[in-house]
């Protein structure tokens, strides 16, 4: 998500009305001091503290890259990298005396701490090019590991401190990956699928056929983006629990539409020819195979290859007995699960579910330890909830139920009977920590206060991690005991000099959409907010399906920076933003771009009718669909907005991905009027205030062709417009061209809505 600055303006002042007088003051005053979400000093008088600089915020200029404000205002808090045990966690620290970054393991209990993995002792015994404090793979005791020196694998045994090359090949070996034992490594090269025998130093190869367009292991591009998600970094293989199979998929891309994008590289350039498929494009051929690592047999699933359909996110059993695969169908409004027998690739169907707008793969899938069934979280009645199912599929149970959604499953402690998990009891904007027996019963959340709780649980629940932070106070980190009875504090984000500085007011609220939907939204007021004075506004949005950015949690420094220059920085969720469950999300269905806008349009109405907003200029940033919504609100809601950044943006459906598209649009000529009237250039003759458009020329998710469409109609019908391409960015900015985005992005803010042009000032 991209976050934009704002700006300030004093011109126009206009005096409130008295009962607006009263609804600012609730909103702005009385909250942030008594429930103590600022510290004393943070309330003396905003004429007496420091502003935030441009270095300070941005990280760049004066202090260098990258610094910001983070070594003197914001402290980094405890890198703790996950738990060895159920009342050890693994904390990753830099000595101050020698600079060394070492692994701590630390006692819950009693808090002692003492080096569990020293890297620079561990680096003495590896080969040069090999660091052990960013290994490619580590067994689960994190004795084993894995290394990768240029583009070959090294296995490293801390115990014995033996050290052994797995391979010596011109191709590089892919995400490898240890077997549950630590017997085995797994990984892709050059599209097979190999494994790596520890104790009898041989390397298996299991497919041969691996290709240009042929992946075994490794997924196609628009599997990982969409499906398994870019967390998985391609890799589209599974050890079964008893480390002695492999479920693997496999990808043929060869009916996939290639589309070009150009490097401008060198004399020459050079062409990546990319396998992506549009709209209503073919899809890749993808079957599901598990292979027995030992003796190298593979049993193909019984799934058709070239069906027009999608297969994924396989579990196992805990016995290893069976493999459970989901099914989908190209429409995506059904899903299945087929518990498939791993020898001899039998399927039989335990579940499926329906929904007339569409479905999602199960990705918070838990099998019982015990045999007796699964846990599953869906949306099936409207919002995401738990539910334990028998094996065969027959439903025991609902866990949770109610008008709020399940984010998810945590851990699963089956001896005490608890599942734990995250969600929004409460205000949709606030995030909890909760659990639930195994029963139904018992219900309780675990957090306390409001805000953003991000955790870390312990194996079997014991003990638990809190980082919590609200839009008013930044994170602290906790450490808790399963119940909620807190142990120690083990970190705190803010240092006491950012009490001597200015920062602006953050609320809460929701904005009556007049059909039945409050908006979830927030705003950042200035520090010395003046309601006789009129303040620009910026609306900082992504507004995809399901994808809301409204929560309450720290924003960072940014938008205080806009806040002591006089803007006021906004973000509101259309209904269809998952704060009003399926309900609200399944109206975009074959509709992207209409509720987006509609609500936006609303709230920026909402908005120019209170005295205190300078109403000609209301700006809106974003990036990817972001991007979208900005580029929209300029065209189809150029009435609604002024000014507008969009980054990365799609401008027509039928440019972007079949998966995630027709999960939402269905194909292009199932639905020709939803397509038409989500596409920009269907409202761009409505243009009318000032965008900036930037794209990567060579983004590979959301391709410059969409924004250089856009632009060939603005120039050619002669609209004024701000453009600029980033060489050799993707989707995002690549680090060393990021200070010039961050610049450019601040100066157009600067110029357009405070009417200072900080290249001029400077220079004088």
């Amino acid at each position: 998500m991209f976050r934009a600055p704002g700006v300030n303006s004093t011109a126009g002042a206009v005096s409130p009305e008295p009962k607006m007088q009263e609804f600012v003051r609730y909103l702005t005053i009385p909250c942030l001091a008594c429930f103590g979400l600022v510290s004393p000093a943070a309330q003396a008088p905003s004429s007496a503290r420091k502003n935030l600089t441009y270095e300070q915020v941005f990280g760049v200029g004066e202090r260098g890259r990258g610094m910001g404000a983070e070594s003197e205002l914001m402290a980094g808090l405890p890198e703790v990298v996950g738990w060895l045990d159920d009342g050890t966690y693994l904390e990753s620290r830099v000595d101050p005396t020698d600079k060394k970054s070492r692994l701590y393991a630390v006692d819950a209990a009693g808090g002692m701490a003492k080096v569990y993995r020293d890297y620079a002792d561990m680096n003495k015994a590896l080969p040069p090019g090999c660091d052990s404090s960013r290994p490619a793979a580590e067994s689960v005791d994190r004795v084993r590991y894995v290394l990768d020196s240029k583009d070959d694998l090294y296995y490293f045994n801390y115990d014995t401190r033996v050290v052994h090359r797995l391979t010596a090949n011109p191709a590089r070996e892919q995400n490898p990956r240890f077997s549950p034992d630590g017997r085995w490594v797994a990984y892709t090269r050059n599209g097979n699928l190999f494994a790596y025998d520890l104790q009898n130093l041989v390397e298996h190869q299991y497919t041969t056929d691996g290709s240009d367009t042929v992946y075994n292991g490794y997924a196609s591009w628009v599997y990982y983006e969409e499906i398994l998600e870019r967390a998985s970094n391609y890799a589209a293989f599974w050890w079964s629990p008893d480390s002695t199979k492999l479920a693997f998929m496999r990808f043929d891309d060869s009916p996939v539409p290639v589309f070009p994008i150009y490097h401008a590289d060198g004399q020459h350039g050079e062409l990546e020819k990319q396998r992506y498929p549009k709209a209503g494009d073919p899809n890749p051929h993808v079957s599901m195979g598990v292979v027995g690592v030992a003796e190298g047999r593979i049993s193909w699933m019984d799934f058709e290859a070239r069906a027009d359909h999608y297969i994924a996110w396989p579990f196992w059993t805990a016995d290893s007995r069976a493999l459970v695969v989901q099914w989908m169908n190209r429409g995506q409004d059904t899903i299945r699960l087929f518990s498939c027998d791993p020898a001899s690739g039998k399927k039989q169907q335990v579940l499926e579910q329906q929904q007339p707008s569409w479905v999602t793969f199960f990705e918070d899938l838990y099998f019982l330890e015990n045999g007796s069934g699964f846990l599953v979280r869906s949306d099936v009645d409207g919002w995401n909830h738990l539910y334990l199912y028998g094996l065969d599929g027959s439903l025991k149970r609902q866990l949770t139920t109610g008008g709020w959604p399940v984010d998810s499953i945590e851990a699963v402690d089956e001896a005490g009977g608890y599942v734990y998990f995250t969600g929004h009891p409460g205000k949709p904007w606030d995030t909890q920590l909760m659990r639930v027996r195994m029963d139904g019963t018992g219900l309780e959340q675990l957090t306390q206060g409001e805000g953003t709780h991000r955790v870390r649980i312990s194996p079997r629940g014991t003990y638990f991690i809190d980082t919590v932070s609200t839009l008013n106070a930044p994170a602290i980190m906790s450490l808790f005991r399963s119940g909620g009875a807190v142990i120690r504090r083990l970190g705190d984000a803010k240092k006491p000099a950012l009490d001597e500085y200015a920062l602006g007011k953050a609320e809460l609220f929701t904005i009556p959409s007049g059909d039945g939907f409050d908006l979830p939204a927030y705003w950042l007021l200035p520090a010395d907010f003046d309601p006789s004075r009129r303040y620009p506004v910026i609306f900082s949005i992504y507004g995809g399906p399901d994808a809301g950015t409204v929560q309450n949690s720290w924003l960072g420094l940014r938008p205080h920076y806009w806040a002591q220059k006089g803007v006021i920085t906004v973000s509101v969720d259309h209904r269809g933003g998952g704060g009003f469950g399926k309900k609200g999300t399944a109206l975009m269905h074959r509709n992207l771009g209409k509720w987006e806008l509609t609500d936006l349009c609303t709230a920026a109405g909402w908005l120019r009718s209170k005295p205190f907003v300078a109403s000609d200029k209301v700006g809106i940033t974003g990036a990817s669909y972001g991007g979208y919504a900005t580029l929209m609100a300029l065209t189809r809601g150029a009435d609604c907005f002024d000014f507008g950044q969009a980054g990365s943006a799609v401008t027509d459906w039928k440019l972007y991905d079949s998966v995630y598209t027709e999960r939402y649009m269905d194909k292009p000529d199932e639905n020709q009027e939803g397509y038409k009237n989500g596409a920009v250039l269907t409202w761009i003759d409505r243009y009318k205030g000032l965008l900036r458009i930037t794209h990567g020329d060579i983004d590979d998710n959301v391709h410059m062709q969409n924004s250089t469409q856009v632009v060939e109609w603005l120039t050619s019908h002669d609209k004024r417009f701000e453009l600029m391409i980033y060489p050799d960015s993707r989707h995002g900015i690549k680090a060393s061209e990021r200070p010039h985005y961050m610049r450019e992005s601040h100066d157009f803010w600067m110029r357009n809505l405070l009417g200072i042009d900080p290249a001029a000032s400077k220079s004088k």
